[in-house]
């Protein structure tokens, strides 16, 4: 298909109504749904090895930016404004 052809699709889907969307995508889905599974397109991660890339990518990022750590920071935060409001306040309980 054509990026012409798609578009012109896709203008011609606009132009349905919600009702009429609804049922054109649910037609769809049965169509892709009996179609044969294809073989992955070489290049294009898998979902469990996305999920992967992704874990990996993170531990990468804590290790290299260990103040990045947003359940740290708000913890030190806390901490802070506990300490700021005892001192201000003259008290060891602030929800008191």
């Amino acid at each position: 298909m054509t990026t012409a052809l798609f578009e012109q699709t896709l203008t011609l889907a606009r132009q349905l109504t919600v009702h009429e969307q609804a049922r054109l995508i649910g037609a769809l889905a049965e169509v892709l749904a009996a179609q044969p599974s294809t073989p992955p397109i070489a290049g294009v991660a898998t979902v469990p090895t996305a999920w992967a890339r992704l874990f990996a990518f993170s531990d990468e990022l804590r290790a290299t930016y260990p103040e990045a750590n947003p359940a740290a920071r708000l913890d030190a935060d806390r901490r802070e404004r506990e300490a700021g409001l005892r001192a201000h306040m003259g008290a060891d309980d602030v929800h008191a």
